[in-house]
């Protein structure tokens, strides 16, 4: 359940001249990959080091309150506390987990109740058919269900940890490549998966979740898996001392910058908002 968020792994990063400016971070070891090549694009630029070590979130706080560190990027689950009694924290990035069906089923929204049913061994409900749901015309049409593998990915296991909450998948849940599950979903109408991304086919459709059976679902957009409307999660944080801002300004803002916002889309994570990451890149310039 999320182990990986503890597991330290060191990757020394960016090369630069002795005269250069260091800075040192400790970025999560699901995103640390990501953000290397925008930041020592900048660092050649403008003659400024960039140490980043790929680690656990618990071990980079650590690192963090013992000054070995100026800048930590840590995962977060649901439910555990940000530490901004301590540090100055910002959102950063999210991962995700998408639910995507044929564009043909008339399926448009679900609740983490539903999917729980669906995709659950030890769950309150249990649903092997669309009429389960209520699918007018879809009554007696079985539940194919899928889960996209895709090593560099989560997403299987955040699905677990928000929607199962910890608990088991059901042993009819068929493990098919990332890349392959679009091709079974159009083939089949009655499938549903699992994915790590948003879906790439006009003709495969992600469906709005809803944390409550009869509460409002939100689609996987930016701005709903930002404000938290978008439940199956999970999300990143910037963290520093408070005595440190003047030094991490420059990090900040490329950390908040187009390019490392793309770096992060490329790789199926969920970046800021773009209105929310120019607003907090003007207040750095203006010292808010």
């Amino acid at each position: 359940m999320l182990s990986r968020l503890l597991l330290p792994l060191l990757v020394a990063a960016a090369v630069a001249p002795a005269s250069a400016k260091q800075v040192r971070i400790a970025a999560s070891d699901l995103l640390a990959d990501f953000i290397v090549e925008p930041l020592q694009a900048y660092g050649e630029e403008h003659s400024v080091e960039f140490k980043v070590d790929s680690i656990g979130s618990l071990p980079a706080l650590e690192r963090l309150r013992s000054d070995e560190i100026d800048l930590a990027i840590i995962a977060v689950p649901k439910d555990t506390d940000v530490p901004r009694d301590e540090f100055q924290v910002f959102p950063f990035a999210y991962d995700f987990a998408v639910i995507a069906v044929n564009q043909s089923n008339p399926i448009n929204e679900i609740s983490l109740a539903g999917l729980g049913g669906i995709f659950g061994s030890d769950e309150e409900s249990n649903y092997t058919t669309w009429g389960d749901l209520g699918l007018s015309g879809w009554g007696s049409r079985s539940i194919k269900t899928l889960a996209g593998q895709n090593d560099k990915s989560i997403s299987l296991e955040l699905f677990k940890f928000s929607v199962l909450r910890g608990g088991q998948m059901k042993t009819t849940v068929a493990s098919v490549k990332d890349s392959e599950v679009e091709g079974v979903l159009l083939s089949d109408a009655a499938s549903i998966a699992i994915l790590p991304r948003l879906p790439k086919s006009e003709k495969v459709k992600a469906l709005m979740i809803s944390s409550e059976v009869d509460g409002p679902a939100f689609s996987p957009t930016d701005d709903n898996v930002h404000y938290g409307d978008y439940p199956i999660r999970l999300a990143f944080y910037v963290a520093y001392k408070k005595r440190d801002e003047e030094r991490v300004k420059e990090v900040l803002r490329v950390l908040f910058s187009d390019e490392l916002a793309a770096s992060l889309r490329d790789n199926n994570l969920v970046a800021l908002p773009d209105t929310v990451r120019r607003k907090w890149t003007i207040d750095l310039d203006l010292g808010e």
